[in-house]
């Protein structure tokens, strides 16, 4: 039995003295699990000497010298002579080959620091070079819109084609880390929603389709919609400048409380200048991001997209009426 402990302490005290000294040394944290822990592992961002493993792959072939070496030379006396070097030589070949470790187990552990340095510098340019692609597409997307100029819409709205910030978090997913984003399709999806239900009610408005509707289509759903659209675009022309021209209209919807709606400006000009600037920014938004838009439109709706056509399809006008008769009664009533 005493042979078996003497036996576990030569194969054990040399690795476990070093490991236990330079983790009370050279360790991180407040247990001695979490210094062993910080000993046995290769820290990138600290130098080599502070590297505990190099210390214990040195100290450790010497302490396994030194036990090894007392058991070889239990019985024998030193003399300094040819002999005695002879003999001292022939007795240690292990102890020496044990020493003899702590030179390649030390270029090894330089060598998988080495390393372990290089990996995070590679890591550390990958990500800077993602967040270099990350805040580039955000600048073509700036220098994209600036190309465009301003654009005045029926001589009652001028599109500026300014791109919000918010824009590009929105319309593309990711984070800088991950270098160029993804095109977000669920929010080219929304806009294609938004801007397929304004054009069918502006023209359910425009050609008065169902009288009885008209007031509802026009201030509920239409105005609400662009007001929806120019906010998620980030269209201050329409959601700031044109607003200042329009008329809030206390408005009582089923089943809620008494609201106050805001009409997009005050003549038909204005409700198509609106959509038109709406849709054209997007569709520049998708050639952008390499999107196709939804090009699935009815062609009964193209007079809404071009010319004054808009003008004479029913006289007068409807939005006008709808300002000029129920609109002004409902202001005057709250009033």
């Amino acid at each position: 039995m005493i042979d078996i402990v003497y036996l576990a302490a030569i194969v054990l005290l040399p690795l476990l003295i070093p490991v236990i000294v330079i983790a009370v040394i050279l360790g991180n944290g407040s247990w001695l699990f979490e210094r062993l822990q910080s000993t046995l592992t290769l820290h990138e961002d600290r130098g080599l000497s502070e590297q505990g493993l190099l210390w214990v792959s040195i100290l450790s072939p010497f302490l396994y010298f030194l036990a090894l070496g007392a058991i070889s030379w239990s019985g024998y006396s030193i003399s300094l002579t040819s002999d005695g070097l002879k003999v001292f030589l022939s007795i240690s070949a292990l102890p020496i080959g044990a020493l003899s470790l702590s030179l390649p187990l030390s270029v090894l552990v330089s060598r998988l620091h080495a390393t372990k340095q290089t990996a995070k510098q590679i890591k550390i340019t990958q990500q800077k070079n993602n967040i270099d692609l990350f805040y580039s597409h955000r600048k073509e997307l700036f220098s994209y819109f600036s190309q465009i100029g301003e654009v005045e819409y029926l001589a009652c709205l001028t599109g500026k084609f300014k791109v919000h910030p918010r824009v590009h978090k929105v319309f593309f997913s990711g984070k800088p880390e991950d270098g160029i984003p993804l095109v977000n399709q669920e929010a080219f999806e929304d806009i294609e929603r938004e801007l397929s239900s304004a054009r069918w009610q502006l023209d359910a408005v425009i050609r008065d389709v169902n009288p009885q509707l008209t007031y509802s289509f026009y201030i509920v759903n239409f105005c609400s919609a662009i007001y929806r659209l120019s906010q998620k675009l980030g269209l201050p022309e329409i959601y700031v400048e044109l607003s200042e021209k329009s008329t809030l209209i206390p408005t009582k919807l089923d089943g809620q409380e008494d609201v106050e709606l805001l009409t997009v400006g005050k003549t038909t000009d204005e409700a198509v200048a609106a959509y038109r600037y709406a849709k054209g920014y997007f569709h520049n938004l998708c050639d952008f991001a390499g999107r196709e838009p939804d090009r699935k439109e009815n062609e009964e709706f193209k007079y809404l997209e071009m010319s004054g056509k808009f003008r004479t399809v029913k006289e007068p006008k409807v939005i006008e009426r709808l300002h000029d008769n129920e609109i002004k009664q409902a202001v005057e009533t709250k009033a």
